[in-house]
């Protein structure tokens, strides 16, 4: 088992020097050569990137030990694991389980679950939530980019949600190809089912096929967000579709800002995903670097 922690998670146990961020979950990936081809992700089995990187993110190997005992003690309230889809996965994934039974928190699981039988598993093991992955939106662009069938992906999160109501969360990255009608449409019927998304943008990174693809502009990103957070507050009816695809809204409501904070699992607060520190920010990880941003006029509609 290669096991592997984000530096944001050591910053926050003091195994690594830097800024600490007042994470509320820490992130933990099971690591190995994947066997997908996702043509945006560093861990693809045709990338030719450092197996240490997930997106931008830097993820150090830690010993399952040492790390189980130090989350126990810890004032992260979740622990996340993504799992690397490698041969032998699930059966590492089973022990990370039931190691991290320890420490009380609470356990959210990120996988490319192939049926039914393997998210039960999963939250018999102890997980919180299990999140089974979208990212592109759309059968031809999910066939072409992330390879397999959307409809089916679909479908298991569907069955999922029945089972395990409001227990299935999954991913969304905007800048795929995807019109803003697409996401809205679906982030509405994964509202329906119960199931949280978590919005993510673009990221070309080297040695990935996309890498030289453009980024969406944070100002369509935002309107994607600000259409997420209205759809799962129950205020869709704000949405407006225009003639050219792209969404507007009838008002901006005064709690608007927080629709820019990281989405996806409760205490979700992974930081830097999307972008490099100093760039603009696509998600704001926490409340008080929001109400900072606020206050110097940084948020924007």
């Amino acid at each position: 088992m290669t096991l592997r922690a984000s530096v944001g998670t050591l910053y926050e146990l003091g195994l690594r020097r830097g800024e600490r961020l007042q994470l509320k979950t820490a992130y933990l990936m099971l690591d190995g050569r994947c066997q997908f081809n996702c043509l945006y992700c560093t861990h693809a089995f045709q990338s030719r990137t450092d197996q240490k990187f997930l997106s931008r993110v830097i993820w150090e190997k830690v010993q399952t030990e040492q790390i189980t005992e130090l989350i126990r003690t810890s004032n992260f309230k979740r622990v996340c694991i993504q799992a690397v889809s490698y041969k032998g996965y699930r059966e590492d994934l089973r022990q990370l389980l039931k190691e991290l039974q320890k420490t009380s928190k609470a356990i959210s699981v990120s996988v490319r679950a192939q049926n039914m039988d393997e998210v039960a598993e999963y939250f018999e093991l102890g997980a919180d939530r299990v999140s089974i992955a979208l990212d592109v939106v759309g059968e031809k662009l999910f066939s072409k980019i992330r390879g397999g069938s959307f409809h089916q992906t679909l479908k298991l999160l569907e069955n999922s949600s029945v089972f395990f109501p409001n227990r299935i969360s999954t991913h969304i990255i905007v800048g795929m190809g995807e019109t803003d009608v697409e996401v809205v449409r679906l982030m509405k019927k994964m509202y329906s089912l119960g199931i949280r998304v978590a919005l993510f943008a673009f990221m070309p990174m080297k040695g990935t096929v996309l890498h030289n693809a453009a980024r969406p502009s944070v100002e369509r990103y935002r309107k994607i967000q600000l259409s997420r957070y209205l759809i799962f507050t129950g205020r869709e009816d704000l949405i407006v579709f225009n003639e050219d695809h792209t969404i507007g809204f009838k008002q901006i409501p005064d709690d608007a800002s927080n629709a820019l904070l990281t989405s996806g699992c409760p205490d979700c607060s992974r930081p830097y995903y999307n972008e490099r520190p100093g760039e603009p920010l696509y998600n704001i990880h926490s409340q008080e670097l929001l109400k900072e941003m606020e206050l110097l006029r940084e948020v924007k509609w």
